[in-house]
């Protein structure tokens, strides 16, 4: 019996070693659940960044088109003045008898009604005689492209005019006329730049080009007056391009339309038609990248959430079993233990060998004892 329940006892020691370490089964499923999980992640990164790239191209062309219709209509709205002015009996009489006392206050109300820059007045020699802006009356303008172009053309002409900044200014200019005769020019710069001041509070850097990729119009200042081509290779601005250029390469980037600085952004050109001028934005994906990383953050969280229960439950179960084991180990031993003490007090007492111990219950609970662990 003593051997039986040694052999009971070093069972029951190696079944617990072995519930000590997860079954293959186990291990197996949590493999298959890792596997989803990594699939889920990698599957959830191409979808949304797909989906936020379109999204945010949509709005991009949307955007664009928006720009353009501003530049139109300024213009559109500015052209007017000049043929509605060439044609006013005051201003034509001022020119003729030289008197502009009255002109200045008229220039003014139209500068506030169309939100023009200035408006301008020169006689036939090219000097200012009546200006929104004090400072140029009186100086000669005979040399500007716009009073040049008045001069040689009936009709309305649109001009640019390069100032030693860097900025372009955009003026319309048409000649005045008294009896057939040019008598004076009237001039009037269009208010392209408050839009750079309006797009700059945008996420997207947008310029205005020509048809000669000359940029025109652009949230950098940096980059006004010269080639589209050379301004992408300069050093970025402190803007919103200067964010995209921060932003590192990750496991959520997409494939960009162009590169600035080695970094990707999204590039989107529109056509405006006036002179074949172009509306370009440029728009990081830090927008995109923060999106998708938010979803994958919170997929991941729920993950974690998900395999921290999963592993307690098993190391539960597992828990669980040691400690059934573990009292079942205690018991052998003890049991042991009184069936050593036992034979030992059998052979001292020479008148009861070959007989059971006087208490057959240690006997008794040892073949139960040894039952189970025969099923175990």
């Amino acid at each position: 019996m003593a051997q039986f329940l040694t052999d009971s006892l070093t069972s029951s020691r190696t079944a617990t070693t072995r519930v000590r370490r997860p079954s293959w089964q186990v291990r197996l499923v949590v493999l298959a659940l890792l596997a989803f999980a990594a699939a889920t992640l990698w599957l959830t990164n191409r979808v949304l960044t797909d989906r936020f790239t379109l999204s945010m191209r949509n709005q991009a062309e949307l955007r664009l088109a928006l720009y353009g219709s501003n530049v139109i209509s300024e213009l559109q709205r500015a052209s007017i003045v000049p043929q509605i002015l060439a044609q006013d009996p005051e201003v034509i009489w001022a020119l003729r008898a030289s008197d502009f006392s009255d002109i200045t206050g008229r220039f003014s109300g139209f500068v506030e009604e169309i939100g023009a820059v200035s408006l301008i007045l020169a006689d036939l020699q090219g000097r200012v005689v009546a200006s929104t802006h004090g400072e140029v009356i009186g100086l000669s303008h005979q040399a500007q492209s716009y009073f040049t172009a008045a001069m040689s053309s009936p009709q309305t002409g649109f001009t640019l005019v390069q100032a030693p900044s860097g900025q372009t200014r955009f003026f319309y200019a048409r000649r005045i006329l008294s009896y057939d005769q040019p008598i004076g020019v009237i001039a009037v710069e269009v208010d392209l730049q408050k839009f750079e001041q309006a797009w700059r509070g945008i996420s997207d850097t947008v310029l205005v080009a020509d048809a000669q990729g000359q940029i025109l119009l652009a949230t950098e200042p940096r980059w006004r007056g010269i080639n589209i081509a050379a301004a992408l290779m300069r050093e970025p601005p402190k803007n919103a391009i200067e964010r995209a250029m921060r932003v590192t390469s990750d496991w959520t980037s997409v494939a960009a339309d162009t590169y600035l600085q080695g970094a990707a952004v999204l590039r989107m050109e529109s056509k405006i038609p006036f002179q074949d001028w172009r509306v370009i934005s440029f728009t990081a994906y830090s927008g995109v990248r923060e999106k998708v990383n938010g979803w994958l953050a919170l997929e991941t969280m729920s993950f974690a959430l998900f395999f921290t229960t999963l592993f307690y439950l098993i190391n539960r179960r597992m828990a669980g079993r040691l400690i059934s084991f573990q009292k079942e180990s205690d018991e052998l031993k003890l049991l042991n233990q009184q069936l050593h003490w036992g034979s030992v007090g059998a052979q001292k007492n020479s008148g009861n060998a070959g007989r059971w111990p006087n208490n057959p219950w240690p006997s008794i609970q040892s073949l139960r004892l040894w039952g189970k662990c025969r099923l175990l």
